[in-house]
């Protein structure tokens, strides 16, 4: 037996059909939801959940992503501080670092070293999950839940230019995304801030990391 969970919630409080996961009530991923510290998120138009679990150190961010048939992954990017560690439990993800790709099946562990461009993603026809350690977070914690917050907000734009300088900036130091050229991108932010500053952008938004925020907008597991 399983039971859907992670769907979409639409504007009348109703889950879209056609979104969400499939849990067995007794699968290991069923008990890594029940150990999650907070709300489950995800992306409202890829096949992608998180959870956020308790940290091993009190600093680093330990969270279970769900990955479903189909998800091409987060831009390519690459961390000045952080070192993450992919801990993979079912499925096969596809890891793509520095121009070179492979999979990873249960029970493998991926670590992605700074300076190294990465991104990861859901090949197959089955679920894949993993629980994901990104040591020295930094502003991190702060940006990673507005990145989901944005998709979901029917008031914002997560393709605004302005709103991505923003990010781009609150990120500075730690995490550099590929496309576009950051050679390009850098000074780009550096004139274009004050400006989205003004028109009350930010980075980062505190109610993202709101549990309300997000009960609101995806179906939370009951197992």
């Amino acid at each position: 037996m399983t039971v859907t969970t992670g769907r979409t919630i639409d504007a009348d409080g109703q889950p879209v059909p056609g979104t969400g996961f499939q849990v067995a009530p007794d699968s290991d991923l069923a008990g890594l939801l029940a150990e999650r510290t907070g709300p489950l998120n995800s992306h409202p138009t890829q096949p992608v959940w998180g959870a956020p679990l308790d940290s091993p150190d009190g600093e680093t961010i330990r969270s279970l992503s769900v990955l479903g048939p189909g998800y091409d992954g987060p831009p390519e990017h690459y961390h000045e501080q952080s070192v993450e560690r992919f801990d993979v439990r079912a499925g096969e993800p596809t890891f793509h670092v520095d121009g070179e790709s492979y999979r990873a099946g249960p029970g493998e562990t991926v670590t992605v070293e700074t300076g190294q461009r990465h991104t990861f993603s859901g090949d197959g026809d089955e679920l894949s999950y993993m629980v994901t350690d990104i040591h020295t977070p930094g502003r991190l914690r702060h940006v990673l839940p507005t990145l989901g917050g944005l998709a979901h907000d029917d008031a914002m734009d997560a393709r605004d230019p302005l709103q991505q300088v923003m990010v781009a900036r609150r990120l500075a130091g730690n995490t550099v995304f590929t496309e576009p050229d950051p050679r390009i991108a850098r000074p780009l932010t550096r004139v274009l801030a004050p400006v989205a500053r003004l028109r009350g952008y930010q980075g980062a938004y505190e109610k993202y990391r709101q549990p309300v925020f997000w009960e609101a907008h995806v179906e939370q597991p009951e197992l």
